[in-house]
Order: C-alpha cells, then sequence, then structure tokens
C-alpha cells in the first residue's frame, strides 16, 4: 500500500510539472503571436519597418521629379540680363572696352534692321515714330563705337558661335520673320523689348567697369535711350493689346 501511494503521489506531481509547463508554453506563444500580427507590438513593429521605406521613396521622388529637377531646368533656361551682359563684354572673365563695342556693334545692326522692317510693317504711328529714332540714334553710336574701337586693340572673343551669340544678345528673331508676324505691333514690341534690356545690361557693365570717358557716356546714353524707350513700348503694350 505505501509503494502504490508513492506511485500515485509521483505520477500526480508529473502531470502538474507537464500542464505547468503547457501553460507556460501557450503563454508565450500567444504574446509573440500578438507581436507579429494584429497586437499593438505587431502594429508598432509594422510601422517602424514600413515607414522609413515609404518615407525614403518619398523624398527621392521629390528630390528627382520636384525641387532638383526645378533647379536643373533653371540652370538650363536663359541666364539673366546681367550674367548674360558680363559674358559678353569679359569674355576671359575681365572687362574690356574693347569686348563691349565688339559686341554693342552688332546688336546695333540687330535693332536698325528690326526698326527698319518696322517702318513698312507698324499699324501705329507712335511705332513708326519709334523706329524711325532707333535707326537714327543707334547707326549714329554704331559710327562713334568703330571709330572708338580702332584705339582699343586686337580683336575679342568669346568662344560663342555666331548664332549663340546673337541668342544672347536679344538677337535671336529674324527681321524677316518678324515681317510676317501679325499683329505685327504686337510682335515688334515682344522681340524689342528683350533686345533693349540686354543693351541695357551690357552698358550697365561698361558704366560699372569701364575708366575710358567715350565709353562710359555712350553706355550711359543707351541705358538711358532705351529705358525710355522700354518704357513706351510697355505702355503701347498694355493700352493696345490688354488680353496679353
Amino acid at each position: 500500500m505505501r509503494r502504490v501511494k508513492t506511485l500515485w503521489l509521483a505520477t500526480l506531481l508529473l502531470v502538474a510539472a507537464f500542464a505547468l509547463a503547457s501553460c507556460g508554453g501557450s503563454q508565450g506563444d500567444d504574446t509573440q503571436g500578438m507581436d507579429n500580427s494584429g497586437g499593438s507590438g505587431g502594429s508598432t513593429q509594422a510601422s517602424q519597418q514600413a515607414a522609413p521605406e515609404t518615407t525614403g521613396g518619398g523624398m527621392s521622388g521629390m528630390d528627382m521629379g520636384g525641387t532638383t529637377g526645378s533647379m536643373q531646368g533653371m540652370d538650363q533656361g536663359s541666364m539673366n540680363q546681367e550674367e548674360t551682359a558680363r559674358q559678353l563684354v569679359a569674355p576671359n572673365g575681365e572687362y574690356s572696352d574693347a569686348a563691349f563695342v565688339d559686341s554693342m556693334i552688332p546688336h546695333h545692326e540687330g535693332a536698325v534692321e528690326m526698326a527698319e522692317v518696322a517702318l513698312q510693317n507698324a499699324k501705329h504711328e507712335e511705332i513708326r515714330t519709334l523706329s524711325r529714332e532707333i535707326v537714327d540714334a543707334q547707326r549714329a553710336e554704331i559710327e562713334i563705337l568703330g571709330q572708338v574701337r580702332e584705339g582699343l586693340g586686337d580683336a575679342t572673343t568669346t568662344g560663342m558661335s555666331q548664332e549663340e551669340m546673337e541668342g544672347m544678345m536679344g538677337m535671336s528673331e529674324d527681321p524677316q520673320a518678324l515681317a510676317e508676324e501679325r499683329p505685327f505691333d504686337k510682335a515688334f514690341i515682344d522681340a524689342m523689348t528683350p533686345h533693349h534690356e540686354s543693351a541695357i545690361a551690357m552698358a550697365n557693365v561698361a558704366l560699372e567697369e569701364s575708366r575710358d570717358p567715350e565709353i562710359r557716356e555712350i553706355a550711359q546714353d543707351i541705358v538711358s535711350a532705351q529705358e525710355r524707350e522700354i518704357s513706351q513700348m510697355r505702355q503701347w503694350r498694355q493700352e493696345w493689346y490688354p488680353e496679353g
């Protein structure tokens, strides 16, 4: 009897041990299940893993297609007038009166050609009057610049093609193509205004850098006359073509 009781007690203790072990394992499995699926621990972990990937992709997309793309577009676009002017009148990084004259003479010639087209095609008398003033004033300045140029040394070069120089100086408008634009007066104003602006930019660099009194006087005359003409053209543009 004593031996049976001993065996029965051992069996009972063994069953109790298995029961406790089984409960402990179930609790561990339940906790792990909550972490990996459905529980708060699982949601936090999943969010932490997913968030960097999503955020990284979004920021990368913004950098490549947003801000960076816009800046690249700006870099590849046209330079502002001052930068353009300095490249033309300071081709080696240093201003020279010779470079200023070599840039301004063909620039004036382009303005004269456009103004001559306007004399034949403009609808408004104001445009024809302005064109006559441009022809007279800029032909006179071309002659003076040519005389000044004789004492300024060797020819200058920017390393650019003629087409590139003309585009930078606002001379990309073909006078004959301009003659076919309608309404002509609007097209003339839209072409001559930036053309004048580029001349003013070059003249302003000369005013800053030149020590030659004659060059400075020519540059000041260019700025004064062409700023006034731009103001006139913008006023006419608004009055005649308010639709844009």
